[in-house]
């Protein structure tokens, strides 16, 4: 069966991937507030000049879903491609109305093709590896339900761990107050945030050093071991502190030279919107193959 794969732009995808014949790429935008739209891009220069004007806005730039025109237009394409089932995987739920408009959408089609809409309740590494999972089981041979189960399993199974480093960004979205800002920079508190099941964000804990997260990370990461036998894939995202996560993963593939796989990758500026600068991100992944 010929099957199309679509994620939006929060994805982050390598370019290996994007150049994929059977994978598409719908781009969210950013809208500053005098007016300046943003594409969301994974391009090294316009990631970092997006993180630089982050640091220079008092008021935070919103988010807006790629338009339904292009949407249908993608998906008029892949009928035209002779493409026979389409499988989207979306950007949590929590954090964006995308899952909801493709849901929409593909109903529209579901009596010229088999669709399925994926809420991966994460955003950013997650997808990508759900979507390099998804290739290789459809390169095994099989159906598009069982990719579409097994996919689902890795919704529910994979968890995002974020260390926020500027906490400023949670104040300009009313998350935090200045107040508890201020005091958080003062005691050098790094809050531990995590996608729950649902796909939203919520504070785990609150550690003191960055030492003590990593030290955390690890501790989470031999309990994922322990729960997943056949084995982990762990990536790492990161807003502007590539060198910061770098050594993180060197250390993790050092202690844990079972994990099946790493990969770092950049938040895009969408995603970047809310965790700022700095912010930190491991992300666990089961392997659905073996």
């Amino acid at each position: 069966m010929k099957i199309a794969y679509i994620v939006d732009s929060t994805a982050g995808l390598k370019d290996e991937l994007k150049q994929h014949p059977d994978v598409n790429v719908l781009n969210l935008t950013i809208n500053f507030s005098n007016g300046d739209v943003y594409e969301d891009s994974t391009e090294n220069s316009k990631v970092k000049a997006f993180y630089q004007r982050l640091k220079e806005e008092k008021q935070l730039p919103t988010t807006a879903q790629p338009s339904l025109g292009e949407y249908y237009q993608l998906m008029d394409q892949l009928i035209a491609n002779n493409y026979q089932a389409v499988i989207v995987i979306n950007l949590s739920s929590q954090l964006s109305g995308t899952f909801q408009t493709s849901q929409m959408v593909l109903n529209e089609y579901s009596d010229r093709l088999k669709v399925t809409a994926i809420d991966s309740r994460a955003t950013s590494v997650v997808i990508e590896n759900m979507l390099e999972q998804a290739l290789e089981m459809q390169n095994m041979g099989l159906t598009f339900e069982e990719i579409n189960e097994k996919l689902n399993w890795l919704a529910e199974e994979s968890h995002i761990y974020m260390v926020i480093e500027d906490l400023n960004n949670l104040v300009k979205s009313g998350r935090l107050s200045s107040a508890n800002a201020f005091l958080g920079s003062l005691l050098q508190i790094k809050p531990l945030l995590e996608f729950t099941d649902t796909g939203a964000v919520q504070v785990i804990e609150k550690i003191r050093t960055e030492k003590k997260v990593y030290k955390r990370w690890e501790e989470i990461v031999e309990n994922a071991l322990q729960k997943f036998p056949n084995g982990i894939h762990l990536r790492f995202a990161h807003g502007d502190a590539y060198e910061a996560v770098a050594a993180v993963q060197e250390k993790m593939k050092k202690k844990f030279p079972q994990i099946k796989s790493f990969g770092i990758g950049y938040l895009t500026p969408v995603v970047g919107v809310h965790g700022g600068n700095g912010v930190k991100g491991m992300a666990i992944i089961p392997d659905a193959i073996n």
